[in-house]
């Protein structure tokens, strides 16, 4: 009974436990989009015109524009608008009612796929009268300081705000915070008198004067007064991050007194500045957060006043929802980190359509639930975070894995939903054709593992970086990459420009490569071609669309600049290298590092280090005892960073550990084995020395004529003789044909020919050499085995002088 018991308990938790949220990696790229400039928020008076525009980098199928009015949380779509030129949209709203104001926003579609700008805010301009309900007395003695505030009402936009003496304008008016305040230092009799001021809303030109004056009086330094104040201190002050603001506090009493200021629990910041104003706080950050105390104080008494600092900021998304594909019928369970204060609330949309909640759709701050996964919610998936001081947002694609169908007893299945087609074809053509069984005419099936799809980052203007990976490679190994790559524009006659391919020969261990000479504001696709043991080659996917958009300045300055600190040599061939990140906060992709030998002037070789985080890298297939430098930015998909400082560090020597024994030459010899009996050979050489000299050079002179006339004939006679691969057949030498495999990329396209770049960027023609021992699967056709089968390319090499070629002479004339 207690079995059956645990048995029930057992099956009654996992029918009523979560069914678990599943994510399958989806590792397409988006299309990099974004938006250049999201709609900006006006204030304007009825009956005014007002335009809303937003621009993206990239050209849109289409624009679609929102309206959500004050109050409400629901979207509305709007008349659709007119003025679109493929990256720009604008819309125009006569704003002949209130009810129009509130937020605009809007999407951009690619497809059925959509993203949305941040919303923009459309208010009524308007100023509110003064409120003030009586005069202000101020009483001070010479050499205080004195502050005249202006009780300003409300108005949108910020009303301007002016200051009068005795009903005459004050010009060059010493102002803060806002220009609420003006401030009088070292005051003198003369000062005394009636102020008042006005604001003037610049929109509807309606101009307010307060209803009461401030009346001030000076007197003449005479009895000892102690400290009081002269404004009652704000006792909070409430600061976007990275604005300045004034922590105002004014005093006054005879002698004068003195205003010192101190924060609680810390110091004051490093960039505050004391001024009889009050204490200025520059830039001010979150770690500013807190009470600041400040104490007026003179011979007789002191007095203190605590003013609170509370730092707002705008929010932002730091980490957008992952690029997931999740099976029609299942779970979503996707979330994005946001920061803020107040604490940001949280849209999510998808294809730039709101998901509201319901039975099977829930929001948990900023976290989405799906239930049931249907081919509705594929595509782009956005989330947006917005508080009292502006939105942003961040994006990714859904795709939904259709449900397998039984057709009969196959099994069919849809293509998934969400990979946005239009954007994301490419031509996979081949090297060879193939026939229906997947293997190359004439060979057998051979397993090439391609490259997947590749990642752009910009460097510059007009360069950017392309990295990718390759899969566990379990086929033929890869003997380099190609980088190909296609500017993007309206077909001409239906057709695509043509891919174009880098020079460069990128080794195996490299997966990395600076593609240069491009066009700033021009739209590319990227693709690798890896080339195989059997010279064949296969493409990875074609990378998103990337826009390569011109430098502002902006974005490069928000990038940390890496702190390269250590540099170590691990052994010949290896460098160690280490580094910080200074800014742990900062979106950032990974690091590029930049190594070259520092005799070199030629450019550096470069190595992508993926992640935020990472502190290290080895870098490898280095030269031994050579001095490198090296040097490292920090990148996003939009920019990179200035570069660190440089740092060298020379490789070890390479230690022989087992030397080759040195034979010695017999004219080498010791000089006591090489002397012995010196002297007989001195007598016989002393008598027969000087018949021998004679006969020797008759003979050497009837010798030297004869090898000249056998050069000759032998010239004569070689011309014709065969040649294979560069070596000697049956003694001859002659003018030969080196065979160079044709270029192993030559066969990529079938529908589109391959174009070289620029002159400075690459030669006209394209090869690749294989000499001496490459097969290129092909019958030997009467060559020797080292021979590329099946070239049909040849340069002609220079032959040897003749000095210098190998001709083996005649026995009897050799010496």
């Amino acid at each position: 009974m207690t079995s059956i018991s645990s048995l029930c308990g057992i099956v009654i938790i996992l029918l009523y436990s979560p069914i678990a949220y599943t994510c399958e990696e989806n590792k397409i790229q988006d299309m990099n989009m974004s938006f250049t400039r999201h709609p900006q928020p006006f204030a304007a008076p009825l009956n005014d015109e007002v335009n809303f525009e937003c621009i993206l980098n990239i050209p849109a199928d289409r624009f679609a524009w929102y309206h959500r009015p004050l109050g409400s949380s629901k979207w509305t779509p709007l008349p659709s608008p007119s003025n679109n030129d493929g990256k720009m949209s604008r819309h125009v709203v006569t704003f002949d009612n209130e009810t129009k104001a509130g937020d605009y926003r809007c999407t951009a579609f690619f497809g059925i796929s959509g993203i949305a700008s941040d919303p923009a805010r459309l208010t009524l301009a308007t100023i509110q009268k003064f409120s003030d309900k009586s005069d202000v007395f101020i009483e001070v003695t010479e050499g205080n300081t004195v502050p005249i505030t202006c009780p300003v009402p409300y108005s949108e936009p910020e009303g301007i705000v002016q200051f009068y003496k005795n009903d005459v304008l004050i010009e060059d008016a010493d102002l803060v915070n806002g220009r609420t305040t003006m401030v009088i230092s070292n005051v003198r009799l003369a000062d005394s008198g009636s102020y008042h001021c006005s604001v003037t809303n610049y929109i509807t030109t309606v101009t307010f004067t307060s209803n009461h004056k401030t009346i001030l009086t000076v007197h003449a330094n005479l009895t000892f007064q102690p400290p009081y104040l002269t404004k009652q201190p704000q006792t909070q002050y409430t600061v976007p991050r990275g604005k300045n603001v004034t922590l105002e506090c004014f005093g006054a009493g005879y002698p004068v007194p003195r205003i010192t200021w101190s924060r609680l629990g810390g110091s004051l910041p490093s960039k505050s500045v004391k001024s009889p104003n009050g204490l200025t706080l520059v830039h001010v950050q979150p770690s500013d957060r807190g009470e600041y105390d400040c104490v007026w104080g003179n011979e007789i008494r002191q007095i203190k006043s605590a003013i609170v600092l509370k730092v707002v900021e705008p929010p932002r998304v730091t980490r957008p929802p992952r690029a997931c594909r999740f099976l029609e019928g299942g779970k979503v369970q996707l979330s994005c980190d946001v920061t803020g204060e107040p604490t940001p609330d949280v849209e999510w949309l998808i294809n730039g359509e709101p998901l509201m909640s319901s039975k099977m759709v829930e929001m948990r701050d900023s976290t989405l639930l799906i239930s049931e996964v249907e081919k509705r919610h594929a595509g782009i998936i956005q989330c947006v975070a917005s508080n009292a001081y502006g939105s942003h947002s961040a994006y990714n694609i859904l795709q939904v894995k259709p449900k397998e169908h039984v057709v009969g007893s196959k099994i069919e299945s849809k293509p998934d939903y969400g990979t946005m087609s239009r954007h994301n074809k490419h031509t996979r053509g081949g090297g060879r054709r193939r026939n229906k069984e997947g293997k190359k005419k004439g060979g057998a099936a051979a397993v090439l593992v391609p490259p997947e799809q590749p990642n752009v980052t910009r460097l510059s203007d007009i360069s950017v970086m392309v990295r990718w990976s390759v899969p566990e490679n379990k086929g033929l190994t890869i003997q380099f990459f190609k980088v190909q790559y296609r500017e993007i524009t309206p077909k001409m006659n239906g057709k695509q420009t043509k891919w174009m391919t880098a020079n460069s020969e990128i080794p195996s261990h490299v997966r990395s490569f600076e593609v240069t000479d491009l066009q700033p504001e021009h739209t590319y696709r990227f693709r690798i071609a890896a080339v195989y043991s059997n010279n064949d080659n296969k493409l990875s996917p074609n990378s998103a669309r990337f826009h390569l958009n011109r430098d502002t300045g902006i974005e490069s300055n928000k990038m940390p600049i890496p702190l390269l600190t250590n540099t170590e040599a691990l052994g010949p061939y290896q460098v160690l290298l280490i580094w910080q990140n200074p800014d742990k906060l900062a979106e950032i992709d990974g690091f590029y590092i930049y190594h070259r030998a520092s005799t070199s002037a030629g450019d550096y070789l470069k190595t992508t280090v993926e992640g935020k985080n990472a502190c290290n890298m080895t870098i490898s297939h280095l030269l031994p005892d050579t001095t490198y430098e090296f040097k490292i930015q920090s990148f996003s998909v939009d920019a990179a960073s200035e570069f660190s400082q440089i740092l060298r560090q020379k490789t070890k020597k390479l230690i022989v550990e087992h030397p080759v024994t040195q034979v010695v030459a017999e004219n080498k010899l010791r000089p006591n084995e090489n002397n012995k009996d010196v002297s007989i050979h001195v007598i016989i050489g002393g008598v027969f020395g000087a018949s021998f000299i004679l006969i020797a050079l008759a003979f050497a002179a009837r010798f030297l004529y004869k090898r000249v006339k056998y050069k000759q004939s032998q010239e004569s006679q070689s011309e014709g003789k065969p040649i294979t691969n560069g070596r000697i057949m049956n003694g001859g030498v002659t003018d030969s044909k080196i065979n160079i495999t044709s270029n192993p990329l030559a066969g990529l396209d079938t529908s589109e020919d391959i174009m070289q770049p620029k002159s400075g960027q690459q030669s006209s023609m394209e090869m690749t050499s294989f000499l001496n021992g490459q097969n290129n699967n092909g019958s030997n056709n009467g060559h020797n085995n080292g021979d590329a089968a099946g070239s049909d390319v040849n340069v002609t090499s220079h032959s040897e002088p003749s000095s210098l070629r190998q001709v083996p002479l005649p026995i009897e004339q050799r010496l």
